[in-house]
């Protein structure tokens, strides 16, 4: 087999973990199984797609149930990075949500933060330790 192609079909278990979560989600939400979750990553990047059954939406027996259902995708990203985070310990940073209902399907995006790339204390402006040794010595900060 081609490692080209034996790369593209293995799997990662964080975009696996992601998938389940979704599901999760989608399925505490609305009483029933998505049709299909699936993970597309590259690098540091990773997209969940969704897709349901936009008559399920339409035959809800609830009114408001098409808005309760855009406000769970809403808060879905945060929850499945907090969830992925709280697994596996892989810090992930929601992106871009988009949903197309008419057409049952909706669109995760995610990008995986990498811890070295944070601010040290010193590099940080609003840090008040460097404040405070500047005015100790009563020099303007600046100066």
């Amino acid at each position: 087999m081609d490692e080209t192609l034996a790369a593209q079909l293995s799997r990662d278990p964080i975009a696996d973990m992601a998938t389940d979560v979704l599901a999760d989600l989608y399925r505490a939400v609305c009483g029933r199984q998505p049709k299909a979750v699936r993970a597309y990553n590259d690098d540091d990047a990773l997209l969940l797609l969704l897709r349901f059954d936009p008559s399920e939406i339409e035959d809800g027996d609830q009114e408001g149930f098409e808005h309760l259902l855009e406000t769970a995708f809403l808060a879905m990203p945060g929850m499945i990075a907090s969830a992925v985070e709280a697994r596996s310990g892989q810090r992930m940073e929601a992106g871009n949500l988009s949903v197309c209902a008419d057409r049952g399907l909706a669109v995760f995006a995610f990008n995986a933060v990498d811890e070295s790339a944070e601010p040290a204390v010193d590099d940080d402006p609003f840090a008040l330790e460097g404040l405070t040794a500047t005015a100790s010595t009563g020099l303007r900060a600046g100066r």
